[in-house]
């Protein structure tokens, strides 16, 4: 679909080779869905998907496809006047070359306010296209430079991943080298961004969980401090007890005592949410991984793979509730709205469907631990609605 202005064309959803003039004094942002092949000053160059050419008026050049089998299919922006100088320059990207960014999620969005804007003529129309094409340029821009591949999306969710590693195995010792290396960052770049990202150094982080889980374990029986110590990952007693002490201006053993004083010298268990009796519960466990509202499968998934018959690239990108039999859709529907509200959800009976079209009837559990979401699942010998 083209639309036009005197000074804006946005054309979406080509797929045809087109040529574009030396004298239209239109500059040209495109945007390149699938491969294609550029002709310029007599070069060819050949554009990947997802990236990104910036044409100077005056500059002739034509779009063709790589080969037969691979169809054409990319967007284009092109403006002109007053305005486009600054563009440009504003935005910082050198004309024609092609340009790859890290990702390019962003464009579809910022076309089609482009195009919504040419579409209906509201008042200042021609200002926001312009602000529009601005914001693709500096965000194409920004992609591209490879300062910024630390604060990345992507990057953010392989730290996530590792922090939730780092938190159910926090009885492991952990340095900070070795978690940078599982990042292939240096020392000093990852505990940078891991304090940038989650508000804590990689080293505090992990004594704060070390010390929850000590607290559960003091309150729980009358086990001896240094039991809780070695459990817990801390390399001495005598560090455990200032870490503690430090931090919750306590001792251990003070602590340990004025909780059994509280309950009566009597420890009463309750049926609550644990991580470590969840995982001990469960056949298949994993990291819940939350996209724009979706559940999808992360983390050890390659069990829960073997049993549903899908490779795991499939699931870790399909929603969970696509692996849900179609009789339980609204029961999941409604633990995933509890789930993006923060509550936990503990033996839900629901039924998954396996490849091949097999119902497996399970309980499924699903609990909040710091910033991360973890998934638990067991067999059910009958399961009810």
């Amino acid at each position: 679909m083209k639309l036009k202005s005197p000074n804006i064309i946005c054309v979406t959803s080509c797929d045809s080779i087109e040529s574009f003039d030396s004298q239209d004094n239109y500059n040209y942002l495109i945007v390149f869905q699938n491969p294609a092949s550029i002709e310029a000053n007599d070069s060819l160059i050949d554009a990947s998907p997802s990236s990104v050419y910036l044409r100077t008026s005056g500059e002739p050049f034509s779009i063709k496809p790589v080969g037969s089998d691979t169809p054409l299919s990319y967007h284009y922006v092109a403006y002109k006047g007053s305005l486009a100088m600054k563009l440009t320059t504003s935005s910082n990207i050198e004309a024609n070359v092609l340009l790859k960014p890290l990702q390019i999620h962003y464009s579809e969005n910022i076309i089609s306010k482009i195009r919504g804007e040419i579409d209906n003529e509201n008042s200042n129309w021609e200002s926001l296209c312009f602000a529009y094409i601005l914001e693709l340029l500096s965000k194409t821009f920004r992609l591209c430079n490879h300062d910024f591949v630390e604060a990345l999306p992507d990057h953010s969710q392989n730290l996530r991943a590792l922090r939730a590693e780092i938190h159910e195995k926090f009885s492991l010792p952990w340095k900070i080298d070795e978690m940078a290396k599982k990042m292939n960052l240096s020392t000093s770049r990852f505990a940078s961004l891991y304090k940038s990202t989650f508000k804590i150094s990689p080293t505090e982080d992990l004594i704060q969980t070390r010390i929850a889980q000590a607290k559960k374990m003091l309150s729980s029986s009358k086990v001896s401090v240094k039991k809780v110590s070695e459990a817990c990952g801390f390399e001495s007693v005598h560090y455990f007890h200032r870490a503690f002490k430090k931090r919750s201006n306590f001792t251990p053993k003070h602590y340990q005592n004025s909780k059994f004083a509280d309950q009566g010298s009597i420890f009463t268990t309750e049926r609550h949410f644990s991580l470590d009796r969840l995982t001990q519960q469960a056949e298949y466990s994993g990291i819940i991984e939350i996209t724009q509202g979706e559940l999808k499968f992360h983390g050890n998934a390659h069990h829960i793979s073997k049993l549903l018959g899908y490779p795991d690239s499939e699931l870790r990108e399909r929603p969970f509730w696509e692996f849900v039999s179609p009789e339980y859709l609204e029961i999941v529907n409604a633990s995933v709205l509890k789930i993006l509200q923060n509550k936990n959800i503990l033996d839900l009976n629901l039924n998954l469907r396996t490849r091949s079209g097999e119902d497996i009837p399970v309980l499924f559990s699903a609990l909040l631990k710091g910033q991360n979401w973890f998934w638990f699942i067991k067999y059910q010998s009958v399961a009810t609605r």
